[in-house]
């Protein structure tokens, strides 16, 4: 079964490229007065992507792009490189010392400077000489937006930094919990919030399927005057995008009945091809061949290619829905 994508329908990705590419030029530039421009407007308007995707949280993408692609680089640039983030970040401060963003990505710029002494592997994987440095910028992280909290918490990425901090610091649950409470009690429809706090359950970070079940759970009770199921689809398409793949239904507890009525409310309130596609996606992994077929139709040529990995994926489902 042949399938053509029509041209307006990757209009969502886009317009992510387009926030976070300014707002990566934007940071490199030292534009103070075009990052402060963009934060304040997505943060008071709390804006959104046509699939439902905060622009705040496309905003501070951009920036941790840069941030990330400095971390990663040969040892012989990288210091370089994150020092002159880090000189970036405080000039943006220094000519804005009352900028929630610009505290917060100075605290993101000394955690990024941290990940770039451990590297992302599994901690046995770390040079035993690179954990100083990276509990010494982690610290210095944590002192920095702690210091600036009355200031920078108003902006809901402050907590997902804090969180993460946590994270690498192992803070004890119930520590964790009362950064969490708090976050989502001040902005309880900040996606990222969530997205990081799952972070902190999935597998690989030594949590628990059944805890991700029970986080699902609570953040659809949590949410569900402005999202109805939505954040129960939200989760568990996070998780299948950061450990568990097209295996979602097999290695976590992800329910698809609920799952479905999530992605329902989703799409009834932000009817985007992106959500869509993934929609299909997700009910073509759950071998649920009636909705699969209803929703490939219902996108007819308003393809998402990128929802779709690995490439074939679309054409399987597309075939296997219309088989008797």
């Amino acid at each position: 079964m042949a399938i053509q994508a029509r041209a307006g329908a990757e209009s969502e990705i886009a317009l992510r490229a387009q926030i976070t590419e300014t707002s990566q030029l934007a940071f490199i530039d030292e534009n103070f007065s075009k990052l402060e421009e963009m934060a304040r407007g997505y943060r008071t308007g709390k804006t959104r992507t046509p699939s439902g995707v905060w622009h705040l949280s496309l905003f501070y993408s951009g920036i941790n792009d840069v941030l990330d692609d400095a971390r990663r680089s040969p040892p012989p640039v990288r210091e370089a490189a994150m020092a002159s983030h880090e000189r970036r970040a405080r000039g943006w401060a220094e000519r804005y010392p009352g900028s929630p963003a610009a505290h917060i990505v100075n605290g993101l710029a000394l955690l990024a400077r941290a990940w770039s002494h451990r590297g992302s592997g599994y901690a046995h994987t770390v040079p035993p000489e690179a954990w100083a440095p990276f509990h010494q910028y982690v610290g210095r992280a944590r002192a920095y937006l702690e210091e600036h909290k009355a200031v920078a918490a108003v902006d809901p990425r402050w907590y997902e930094a804090m969180l993460a901090i946590a994270r690498a610091e192992g803070w004890d649950r119930d520590e964790y919990d009362k950064l969490l409470d708090e976050a989502l009690e001040r902005e309880p429809l900040y996606y990222q919030t969530y997205f990081e706090a799952l972070e902190n359950l999935l597998p690989k970070w030594h949590g628990d399927v059944q805890e991700i079940e029970r986080f699902a759970r609570d953040a659809v009770k949590r949410t569900a005057a402005q999202e109805g199921r939505g954040m129960y689809a939200r989760i568990y398409w996070f998780a299948s995008q950061t450990e568990f793949g097209n295996e979602l239904f097999s290695k976590s507890r992800a329910v698809w009945p609920q799952m479905k009525d999530g992605f329902d409310d989703v799409v009834a309130r932000y009817p985007d091809p992106w959500n869509l596609n993934n929609f299909a996606k997700f009910a073509c992994l759950a071998r649920d061949k009636a909705k699969t077929k209803e929703l490939l139709a219902r996108i007819g040529a308003d393809v998402v290619r990128e929802a779709w990995q690995p490439a074939l994926l679309l054409q399987q489902c597309a075939a296997w829905s219309a088989s008797r």
